[in-house]
């Protein structure tokens, strides 16, 4: 016969003071008045309490000298000595000071304004540079889909399972670069490979809809990356030497690998050579007086495993800003992508057996891709005033060995978007209203035509602080039109 003995053990310790000193107060944030949850208050002998919802606090001690420690994450730490006599209340008010080396991510794709990302209304993620220099990624594509509820099918990034990309309406997750679309004319489609992974400061994607401030291109998300320009602190300025020298920095990755041979003979089309890999990407940012400059470049180069899917990519980048010396708050500048690249592609292979081969042909693709964007950026006080344009080329030059197909296509894009924000501190609120408009011309042989699109839109949306509840509220109108070459007669040389 089994027997179960089950043991029960009961240790209470009550500790039991009595004081009759208290202290008591509220804790607030120093720079924005806001009432603290949760900060500790510590007298020297380990005792303490904390702050409660509304930031107050109560605090029974000794008479004497005490040293009371009042600490909280992202703030620096404050003491304070005072003595107390028998059974004195005494009220003391905090102000603590944010810590500079703490300070939280910041974002600004959510309101077009610098936010703390846990202060935004909208589910956001953020891909810090780190992440994609380590996994030595040449193509940011390959980093996004490391992203929770974002993944790129066929070129096209879909956000929570919705649509990234309708045929003939174009994107519905908005890919943007420094706030400005990165899409072509033609079929609106995001360029990729025109974005420089070498040159990221961080990537913001917003999982949800931001069609006031971006359009209807932003229905299932956006996705912005922001580059990176050199933060060195000003050096003496006894020597324009010394100050190029010491307010750079140069970055360069490089990369190569080796496509191992088929075990099965009959995949192995290629004989005994190898096919590789390999890619190099340069930086170079440096602070000169007060111009803010970075130039970089990819080189890639990829054999592929496949007969004639080869890819040879070039492409180089700059970002530039100028702080005026004679007007305050106003700086302008230019930036620049150029992509010049061909590939190999083929629709089916020839059989099972050699199935690293083509059936028909080869389609090869050579391609140009480029972007200017001038800007200028003008604060006064709490007015913010930007003017923001892109002009953007898209050339794809498709052939096919052997075979007389038309599938070739090109577009320009000139883009403006003009914004003006507002800053009322004393009623933490922020109103945002702008202008876009956009002029495209694309020709496309699959089509057999040409066509001509305009977007004009305005849009405004207010951003509102109320105690521990962030507010927004925004309106967008928005106007298309659409010609093709029946109505409108298009000049060739015009795209």
């Amino acid at each position: 016969m089994r027997k179960l003995f089950l043991f029960l053990s009961l240790n209470v310790l009550i500790h039991y003071v009595v004081f009759g000193q208290t202290i008591s107060g509220t804790v607030i944030d120093e720079t924005t008045k806001e009432k603290l949850i949760g900060v500790n208050i510590i007298l020297e002998n380990g005792e303490g309490t904390s702050t409660d919802i509304d930031g107050n606090y109560h605090l029974k001690t000794d008479i004497g000298v005490q040293n009371i420690t009042f600490r909280y994450i992202g703030y620096t730490d404050h003491d304070e000595n005072i003595t107390l006599l028998k059974k004195e209340n005494k009220t003391m008010n905090i102000s603590l000071k944010i810590a500079s080396e703490q300070l939280s991510t910041v974002v600004v794709s959510a309101g077009r304004f610098e936010q703390k990302l846990e202060e935004i209304t909208v589910s956001m993620e953020v891909i810090k540079p780190a992440l994609i220099e380590n996994k030595n990624t040449t193509d940011i594509q390959t980093a996004l889909e490391q992203i929770p509820g974002v993944n790129i099918t066929d070129g096209q990034a879909n956000i929570r399972g919705g649509s990234g990309w309708s045929y003939g309406a174009g994107s519905r997750v908005l890919v943007m670069v420094d706030d400005m679309p990165l899409i072509s004319g033609d079929a609106g489609q995001v360029q990729w490979k025109l974005i420089a992974t070498e040159n990221i400061n961080q990537v913001e994607v917003i999982k949800g809809a931001s069609s006031v401030l971006y359009g209807s291109s932003a229905l299932n998300g956006v996705i912005n990356i922001r580059t990176a320009f050199p933060s060195q602190k000003d050096i003496d300025k006894t020597s324009w030497i010394k100050k190029y020298k010491n307010t750079g920095y140069t970055k360069v990755n490089m990369h190569f690998g080796l496509i191992d041979k088929p075990k099965r003979k009959g995949l192995n089309w290629n004989g005994e050579k190898r096919r590789a890999f390999k890619g190099f990407e340069f930086l170079q940012a440096f602070k000169l007086l007060n111009l803010d400059l970075s130039i970089g470049g990819n080189i890639f180069k990829d054999d592929g495993y496949r007969m004639g899917e080869i890819i040879d990519r070039k492409r180089f980048n700059i970002n530039s800003t100028y702080k005026s010396k004679k007007i305050l708050g106003l700086s302008y500048g230019i930036n620049g992508n150029f992509l010049f690249q061909s590939s190999g592609s083929v629709m089916i292979w020839k059989s099972l057996e050699e199935a690293y081969m083509p059936l028909d042909g080869i389609t090869t693709t050579n391609g140009d891709t480029y972007n200017i964007d001038p800007f200028i950026i003008y604060m006064h006080g709490n007015n913010r005033h930007s003017l923001r344009t892109r002009y953007l080329k898209v050339i794809n030059d498709n052939s096919t060995k052997g075979v007389d197909n038309q599938q070739d296509n090109k577009s320009k894009i000139y883009y403006s978007d003009y914004q003006w924000q507002k800053n009322i501190e004393k009623y933490n609120l922020r109103i945002t209203s702008g202008t876009t408009n956009e002029i495209v011309y694309a020709s496309a042989d699959l089509f057999q035509g040409n066509n001509f699109r305009r977007n004009n839109s305005l849009y405004t949306q207010i951003d509102k602080k109320w105690r521990r509840v962030n507010l927004s509220l925004g309106a967008r109108y928005e106007y298309f039109s659409i010609d093709s070459e029946k109505d409108h007669i298009i000049d060739e040389d015009t795209i």
